[in-house]
């Protein structure tokens, strides 16, 4: 394990550990408007301290640390993209984003909430003007798997430094156990933890709840004794460290319809055993679950369980049904990109695992996911949450749902949408379009070369069809639009590529059936590329020490990328040809418009804080399969890359995801941005100025597009 690669694991073991263990020593900063002291969390590799420009502190029991320190001492890569505020942190292949004060952060393109304390910030410092960027550690550390171990008796954090060097090997001979007679001891190992906190919270509704908060993962036993109608809850493993009484004994009165008070202890100190009594005055099945983030515990008498999700038949109507659920107490969210239902049930338990998928599809929905939700800043930390999660299918917009109750479950029928008389499903390279009529009818089917649009007429009378759009983006297709033509119903196929067809269904049919694929005997006169030249205009880009701008760069070797691939028999239009300023959707929209087949960026890089950085990155936005969700390969990225290291010999520092930059983002064609190279260092700034090395760029550029041609 490399050294650089232990920051974040100790940082990880700071933002677990107890304050208590460590030398405190406090800082003043200002955040979400609020002057604040707050306690420093000290860095150690290998028992040494660290330093940083910018400290690490400890707020709401995580810590927080500036979003460069992570680049700067570990191997991850760290983006950060002004416009939407959004830290983009990749890692041995997993990549997390976080946004400036969003609970929502994606992991791998799920999406997760993290809880309050977790949420990145922007934080000023005492004595400094502007403010830094400071992202959660222990999310960052747990989501990219790193491990770690900490000494109580010194105090400190540990790494074994050669864990990921060390190769086991089993003994070449097996070793026979010593036979003991009589009765043998058993050594008991149990993780030791910390109780913080023991409260009873109602939450968001008139519900008390038992919540337990600790440093770990809780190991706990229950027992019910049924003469003295209590329920003893013995939690192994534990230290109690209350914050305000440490140790001590303690009661809290409740009277509510099931609990009179809450008792807790220190049963034991070898081992250490927390107890926890509850002096009930009726006894029902307690729900108790691990709180959503990981530590300590939730107990309420109260809340639904939620047994299951199913697809069925009721009366003459499919539909989804929450076994277990009712609507008191559900709260209905609609979220996009992408679209989602999300029924939030408060004061319910999720029976089994704390995270289900299951594969039904109605309507629209084309899946429903159930988990036991962590409360985001809509919610109190204290409410038991199960969040039902109706995705649905591309190309929706606005979905609705009718929800009924039925004894103890809930039914969801799906409003009617296009998907219901439109199908299109995908084969491997072809896709089959399928219409369906009420009626066998005559139809008519145009395409046009220059949109790319197939366009299929209908009588009105003969479908049930009217105006709308689904949204499909699988890389050939962009969308599939229905309006009403005078006595016609007119379905418009827009691809994104010059496609072939194939009429399966008969001149007069129930069902309008077409094959579908990409057409491949294109030359370069069929093709068009949108060259984009970065920045310009009042917006420089980046400035290297020497004052050389980026969007001169830029604009040079677009115009060179330009005529080169004219010469080759290419059409080309250029966002920019000129020192101008284009508003950042501007630039994808021309390529949009004019159905490009492919979009490229040219840009130049910088890191002021490392001049030492250097070498070539093409940036791309992931697009993902419409019915797995699960991200397609980016060829045209990859491609690119390898075609400019290959002619410049430079660094790579690899394509890099960016899915919420504007230009990559709103392309609906195969679209790449290209870093050329640092103008914040020395020796590449000297480089990217002089006519042979943008030759070099522009003649791998022009081979990245063609190779990609070539697979298209």
């Amino acid at each position: 394990m490399r050294r650089r690669s232990m920051v974040l694991i100790i940082l990880f073991i700071l933002a677990m550990t107890s304050l208590a263990n460590a030398e405190i020593s406090r800082i003043q900063i200002s955040m979400n408007g609020n002057n604040l002291s707050v306690v420093q969390a000290p860095i150690l590799i290998d028992g040494e301290k660290m330093s940083s420009k910018i400290p690490s502190f400890v707020h709401d029991d995580r810590t927080l640390v500036h979003i460069r320190f992570i680049e700067e001492n570990s191997d991850a890569e760290v983006e950060w993209e002004q416009e939407t505020q959004t830290v983009t942190v990749s890692y041995d292949g997993s990549q997390v984003e976080l946004t400036i004060d969003s609970p929502t952060v994606s992991i791998d393109g799920e999406e997760r909430i993290l809880d309050k304390g977790s949420i990145p910030r922007l934080v000023k410092y005492e004595n400094e003007d502007s403010a830094r960027t400071m992202v959660p550690l222990r999310f960052l550390a747990e989501t990219l798997g790193f491990e770690v171990g900490w000494d109580d008796e010194s105090k400190s954090a540990y790494i074994n430094s050669q864990g990921e060097e060390v190769e086991e090997k089993e003994d070449e001979k097996p070793v026979e156990e010593e036979k003991v007679e009589g009765p043998v001891e058993e050594e008991i190992i149990l993780e030791e933890n910390t109780i913080e906190s023991i409260i009873v919270s109602k939450g968001s509704t008139d519900k008390n709840k038992l919540i337990v908060r600790s440093d770990k993962k809780l190991s706990y036993t229950t027992k019910r004794v049924e003469e003295k109608n209590e329920l003893i809850i013995d939690i192994t493993g534990s230290k109690l460290e209350l914050k305000t009484t440490n140790d001590s004994p303690g009661a809290i009165n409740v009277d509510d319809d099931f609990i009179k008070e809450v008792r807790y202890s220190q049963l034991s100190h070898q081992p250490y055993i927390t107890r926890i009594v509850l002096d009930l005055k009726k006894y029902e099945e307690p729900n108790i679950i691990d709180r959503s983030d990981g530590t300590g515990l939730m107990l309420s008498f109260e809340s639904q369980r939620i047994r299951d999700i199913t697809k069925e038949t009721r009366g003459e109507k499919e539909a989804i049904v929450i076994k277990g659920a009712k609507e008191e107490n559900m709260n209905i969210i609609k979220l996009q990109n992408p679209e989602r239902i999300v029924l939030d049930f408060l004061d319910s338990t999720l029976e089994g695992e704390a995270y289900a998928e299951f594969p039904h599809s109605l309507g629209f929905i084309n899946r429903v996911r159930a988990s036991q939700y962590s409360p985001d800043n809509n919610y109190s930390a204290s409410d038991q949450i199960v969040r039902v999660v109706l995705d649905i299918k591309d190309g929706v917009k606005d979905p609705n749902v009718k929800i009924e109750t039925s004894g103890d479950d809930i039914l969801i029928y799906p409003d009617a949408s296009l998907w219901e008389n439109i199908d299109l499903v995908t084969d491997g390279k072809e896709k089959t379009l399928t219409i369906k009529n009420t009626r066998e009818s005559r139809y008519s089917i145009d395409y046009e070369n220059a949109s790319k649009n197939l366009k299929i007429r209908v009588p009105a009378e003969n479908t049930e069809l009217r105006s709308g759009i689904i949204v499909v983006k699988d890389g050939l297709i962009d969308e599939i639009e229905v309006s009403e033509k005078g006595s016609d119903v007119e379905i418009v196929v827009k691809a994104i590529k010059g496609i072939l067809y194939d009429v399966v269904s008969r001149d007069q049919d129930e069902k309008i059936v077409l094959k579908i694929e990409r057409n491949k005997d294109l030359k370069p006169q069929d093709r068009l590329i949108v060259i984009d030249a970065g920045h310009g205009g009042k917006d420089p880009g980046a400035v290297s020490p020497n004052k050389k701008r980026e969007k001169d760069f830029n604009l040079t070797v677009s115009k060179k990328f330009d005529e080169k691939l004219k010469a080759l028999g290419y059409n080309t239009i250029m966002t920019r040809d000129t020192d101008v300023f284009i508003d950042l959707y501007e630039r994808p929209r021309i390529a949009n418009d004019n159905y490009a087949d492919v979009f490229v960026s040219v840009h130049a890089n910088a890191f002021s804080n490392n001049r030492a950085i250097e070498g070539i990155e093409v940036l791309y936005a992931p697009s993902y399969d419409p019915q797995t969700k699960k991200e397609l390969p980016h060829h045209f990225s990859k491609m690119m890359l390898e075609e400019l290291l290959k002619a410049t010999g430079a660094k790579s520092r690899g394509t890099i995801k960016r899915p919420k930059l504007v230009v990559l983002r709103e392309s609906k064609m195969p679209a790449v941005l290209v870093e050329g190279g640092f103008l914040t260092n020395a020796r590449e700034e000297k480089l990217l100025y002089t006519d042979d090395y943008q030759n070099k760029i522009v003649d791998a550029m022009v081979k990245g597009v063609e190779r990609y041609f070539e697979i298209d």
